[in-house]
């Protein structure tokens, strides 16, 4: 092998090239695509409109301050430089799109036309509801008074924030089509308007940067719903490139859709003047895009993701060459690299000699014999010993060649002198999807013959998904789900068993260890966060910044508490207990199957941890998802019965509430909420309509409801009528439902008698269900100081004194809320033990 720069060269292929041949070049048009740099660009252009959105409302006060400050110092400008400065802002703004457009329209860009148009609607509409609801607070007062008497071309506060965010999504829905040079000045003439507008006193500063982020946002979301031209070289680039560097070339041929590797660059297939079949695979910046996703998702779940820094393409493919050679020098089976070289563009390619070659996924179930497994598993074995970590190494990635030989491929990602995680991944991985195609005994039973007992049983601890790559572990997803369906086949109702799901990792772990006569072993932590760090976290933030607070009224509370009949409030600690029994109701009698009982119950009391520490009891919720997928019970449907929960909790709150109110005279309360609802109304309409078009107009959204959304709705459609023809699941969702209002009464009225409080229980209903509907509002864990403040107004406007009524909401909360921390965090220690969730 010998090395150039810029290039990589291998075997004896490469050679003088005759000049007068002209290769033919067989590939299909490049066809419309959604590009990982238009995700990126959302992504970024999102948080940055979130920030500019959560800076305006959460610091108002501090955000009006900074801009009148900045305002202020553009009025001390003299009028003449300001009305320069507004004015040529005002000609670029309405030059620039034209000749851009103009431009487009010239040259023929049709497809661009298309989304240039849409893009800058979007954009226009999210900078209007932006600016007139989020920011409009955070106005300065001087703006737009501070325009009196400017002007420039046409009068002063033009181009507006919703003029701008629309060029800049006009900018972005064309940069595919525009040369670099092109989309830079666009792009530097758009921030530079924003900026001499803010600068000028013009453009009110965060929503020049609102405008900005809203085109971003706007522009990469049209790119991404009805495509962009694909960010790589054309098939007559590669073919120059490998004529370049000394390849004799015949033909190229651009590989099928089904036989491209989703990510990992554009397939082609080479044959030469001397008869030699290539692989080449052309990488280009899109694929670095793509990768750099997974990277990040890496990075974010797991504690060692070890992955190299950011590659250029060409460094990319000359590290997989690389990898190839020492590959091959274990004495495994892999491809056999011939080059890598640039290509013009930022691009690169990879030319490996190629045969017409399969990947083992695509092969028939008879043609997945013992004996090609052990093949595989031999080659695999080779690596392993001498410490090379594939990290992509699925049946996708085994090529199979007509004469049976199997090959390694893709060792994009491969790394040397690998540590144990990275090899154990690596068994973990092409382990389980060889068992969704030849099922878990024989695919461990072919693992052994080619690597051995302690090879294999080295592997144990990363028979988990977290070990698998996306792709792989999206593969052992469906088969699980499939093995649900299958289990599930012709049966009316069943009754589930707590962890009872399907999996093939752990029927993996249990037939290695069988095989391997191996001893049980846990888990590696592969996890960066785990339910402690982020339970940990949440618990910190909950005591410093609102269980604190809580204790301003502890003196009178304890003055109070005195007297107090100990035997009434010892009455009301089994509220607790009862509480989640009415919890457990509800979730049974929400799902078709039937569910134990006791397992039921325990994550009840897990979920009530969860709801302590996480807003609108949104851990909970979670938490009884994750429970009724365990038991095998589909994601729709699973789906469908939490927010039935939700929704029959929510409309019992409402009854009772009525019931009490009623009751009680509550309409007497003289309480009146001003909600300004024709404010939201026309925007939340108007969004609401845009999404519902875009995704139904366009292919990819009408390809979302087709795909994700039906399946999903016909699941909970089905839950729903599995529940509603049997009246004892009806039965239990209405106890359920019920119950949970009313035994929080009940401990309230115990509470407020224990401290001396004469209250009839009426009152100490409509107290509750009012402060609990107000509380509901609050984006805090239980309404945690939100409710109690409204029940301690409630009980003293009804006649408790203010000290026993501050006693007996602490003492309530005490004994219902707070004794649901620790009792809840030992249930959640225990089903996660056991395997419930």
């Amino acid at each position: 092998m010998t090395g150039h720069r810029d290039m990589i060269l291998s075997s004896d292929i490469v050679g003088r090239v005759d000049d007068r041949a002209a290769p033919v070049i067989d590939a299909p048009p490049p066809r419309d695509v959604r590009r990982a740099a238009d995700l990126s660009r959302l992504l970024v252009s999102l948080a940055g409109l979130g920030l500019t959105a959560l800076v305006a409302v959460v610091t108002r006060e501090f955000a009006r301050r900074a801009q009148e400050g900045l305002m202020s110092a553009a009025a001390a400008l003299s009028p003449g430089l300001r009305d320069g400065l507004v004015a040529a802002v005002q000609v670029v703004a309405l030059a620039a799109p034209v000749a851009a457009f103009a431009v487009l329209v010239a040259r023929r860009r049709g497809e661009a036309v298309l989304r240039v148009l849409p893009a800058a609607a979007l954009g226009a509409a999210t900078a209007w509801v932006l600016t007139h609801l989020a920011l409009a607070r955070g106005r300065p007062e001087l703006w737009p008074e501070v325009l009196d008497g400017r002007g420039g071309v046409v009068r002063a506060g033009w181009p507006s924030a919703v003029y701008l965010a629309a060029w800049a999504a006009a900018v972005v829905a064309a940069g595919p089509w525009l040369a670099r040079p092109w989309r830079r000045a666009l792009w530097a003439l758009t921030a530079a308007c924003a900026l001499v507008g803010a600068v000028a006193a013009a453009l009110v500063p965060l929503e020049a940067v609102a405008a900005l982020a809203a085109g971003g946002a706007a522009g990469s979301t049209v790119l991404l719903m009805a495509g962009g031209p694909p960010d790589r070289p054309p098939a007559r680039a590669v073919a120059d490139a490998l004529v370049a560097c000394g390849i004799p070339l015949a033909t190229l041929r651009q590989l099928s859709s089904e036989e491209q590797l989703l990510g990992e660059g554009l397939l082609y297939r080479a044959d030469t003047t001397a008869g030699a079949r290539l692989t080449v695979r052309a990488v280009a910046a899109e694929d670095r895009g793509r990768d750099l996703f997974h990277r990040l998702a890496r990075r974010t779940l797991l504690r060692h993701p070890d992955d190299p820094g950011t590659q250029t393409p060409l460094t990319a493919v000359e590290h997989e060459l690389l990898m190839l050679v020492f590959a091959a020098r274990t004495g495994a089976r892999v491809d056999e690299p011939v080059i890598a070289y640039p290509v013009d563009g930022g691009a690169a390619l990879l030319v490996t000699v190629g045969q017409d070659a399969r990947p083992l996924s695509a092969l028939a179930a008879e043609e997945l014999t013992d004996g090609l497994l052990g093949e595989v598993w031999r080659s695999v074995a080779r690596l392993q010993e001498h410490r090379l970590a594939h990290r992509a190494l699925r049946t996708q990635h085994v090529r199979v060649e007509p004469d049976g030989t199997a090959r390694l491929t893709a060792f994009a990602r491969a790394r040397l002198n690998a540590p144990p995680e990275l090899l154990g991944s690596d068994i973990a991985e092409l382990l389980a999807t060889t068992a969704v195609r030849v099922g878990p005994r024989r695919a461990t039973a072919c693992a052994l013959t080619g690597l051995g007992p302690e090879m294999l049983a080295s592997a144990l601890p990363y028979l988990q998904p977290l070990a698998l790559i996306g792709p792989a572990r999206r593969e052992v997803a469906r088969y699980d789900q499939e093995r649900a369906r299958a289990t599930e086949a012709g049966v009316r109702r069943r009754a589930r068993r707590p962890g009872g799901r399907p999996s093939l990792m752990r029927d993996l772990a249990t037939e290695v260890r069988t095989a391997c006569e191996a001893p049980s072993v846990p888990p590696a932590r592969l996890a960066r966060f785990t339910w402690k760090s982020v339970l940990g976290l949440l618990g910190a933030f909950l005591v410093l910044h609102l269980v604190l607070p809580q204790f301003a009224g502890a003196p009178a509370a304890l003055h109070a508490l005195r007297d107090a009949n100990w035997w009434w409030l010892l009455a009301v600690v089994p509220v607790t207990f009862v509480s989640q029994v009415f919890s457990t109701c509800l979730q049974l009698g929400t799902i078709p199957d039937r569910l134990p009982f006791g397992p039921t119950y325990q994550v009840q009391f897990a979920s009530s941890f969860l709801n302590r520490i996480t807003p609108n009891n949104v851990g909970g919720m979670a938490l009884n998802l994750r429970y009724l997928q365990k038991t095998g019970i589909e994601t729709g449907a699973a789906t469908a019965s939490v927010g039935l929960q939700s929704l029959a909790g929510a409309v019992a709150n409402v009854l009772v509430a009525a019931l009490f109110f009623a009751w009680a005279g509550g309409h007497r309360a003289g309480v009146h909420l001003d909600v300004p609802v024709g404010r939201y109304a026309l925007p939340a309409i108007a969004l609401t309509l845009a999404a519902g078009g875009v995704v139904g107009l366009t292919p990819p959204g009408r390809r979302f409801l087709h795909e994700k959304v039906r399946p999903f709705l016909s699941s909970a459609g089905s839950t729903i009528a599995g529940i509603a023809t049997d009246p004892t699941k009806i039965a239990l969702g209405v106890v359920g439902a019920l119950g949970l209002p009313l035994v929080q009464v009940v401990g309230l009225a115990l509470s407020v008698h224990a401290l001396g409080g004469d209250l009839p229980f009426i009152q100490v209903g409509a107290a509750y269900m009012a402060a609990r509907l107000l509380a509901g509002a609050a984006p805090v864990p239980g309404g945690l100081g939100a409710l109690e403040a409204g029940l301690i107004a409630g009980l003293t406007a009804l006649g408790v004194p203010a000290g026993p009524a501050t006693s007996a909401v602490l003492v309530y909360r005490l004994l219902t809320f707070w004794l649901n921390v620790p009792l809840g965090a030992l249930a959640l220690g225990f089903v996660q033990r056991r395997g419930y969730v």
